[in-house]
């Protein structure tokens, strides 16, 4: 089934560098370097329900007002549309701050803000209005792997690309 994913890239500061300096080749950079595909953490169609369970806001409108809001939808767009938008990234500081941020939101935390009727009333992509009690361990294994995903880049101090594709 086809549909809107999110994939997140951990970058070192001189790949960001690269990447910035070559915007026209970003394509090219992106989808050809071992060193970015190696790091890349797919949360499938998950993003949504996410980013809903750590803000409470199903529209986008606030993404950068919030750190959990801007682990999901935030950054600086760069290059050309990607399918839904252009590339975003993050650079090394501020994914310190949003690694900080999250590790203050346990799994269990995110899985107790899940409500089968408000994710619904919402229509909380993908399932729009058709989400199960089931589809709160889908969201809580990807919330796990995306803290995990940040606390290494934060470690690390590394940058991160998001794509939506």
């Amino acid at each position: 089934m086809m549909g809107m994913s999110a994939s997140f890239y951990r970058v070192s500061n001189s790949m960001l560098q690269t990447i910035m300096s070559n915007i026209d080749d970003i394509d090219e950079i992106l989808y050809e370097s071992q060193e970015i595909q190696d790091t890349e953490l797919d949360i499938d169609k998950s993003w949504h329900g996410i980013y809903f369970l750590l803000t409470g806001d199903a529209s986008f409108e606030t993404a950068n007002q919030s750190l959990a809001g801007q682990a999901i939808l935030g950054g600086d767009e760069i290059g050309e549309e990607q399918g839904y938008g252009p590339l975003r990234f993050l650079p090394a500081s501020k994914v310190i701050e949003i690694h900080r941020e999250l590790s203050s939101i346990s799994v269990s935390e995110l899985a107790s803000r899940f409500h089968l009727e408000k994710i619904n009333k919402e229509e909380i992509y993908p399932s729009e209005g058709n989400w199960t009690e089931e589809d709160r361990d889908y969201l809580v294994e990807h919330y796990a792997e995306l803290v995990k995903f940040y606390q290494i880049a934060a470690s690390n101090e590394e940058s991160i690309l998001l794509l939506m594709h």
